[in-house]
């Protein structure tokens, strides 16, 4: 049966994809609770999540003129760029992750 794994570079590769998950998640709450409570308010932190989430973040924020004005929430905006930024967050920590130690 598998244990637990060990990577070559496994800490540091949890480290960098755990605090980028952590910025776009509190991007994206702070976002979320501006939108909902300050009227007219002037979203520089989802700008920010949007920057922070390249490459796919600012494919989506172009791509979301595509949706129906009915579904064109900027709440669900925020909430689609924060579920880009997690999945980016597991590929970085796939990626920097390295190959399974041997032992």
């Amino acid at each position: 049966m598998g244990g637990v794994r060990r990577y070559r570079n496994g800490r540091l590769a949890a480290v960098l994809a755990g605090a980028y998950a952590a910025l776009v998640v509190l991007l994206g709450v702070v976002s979320t609770v501006i939108l909902l409570t300050v009227p007219d308010p002037i979203l520089v932190t989802g700008v920010a999540l949007m920057i922070v989430t390249f490459p796919l973040g600012p494919l989506v924020w172009w791509a979301w003129d595509a949706v129906p004005s009915g579904l064109a929430d900027p709440v669900l905006l925020i909430v689609v760029l924060t579920a880009v930024g997690v999945l980016q967050a597991y590929l970085l920590w796939r990626v920097t992750r390295g190959p399974a130690a041997e032992g």
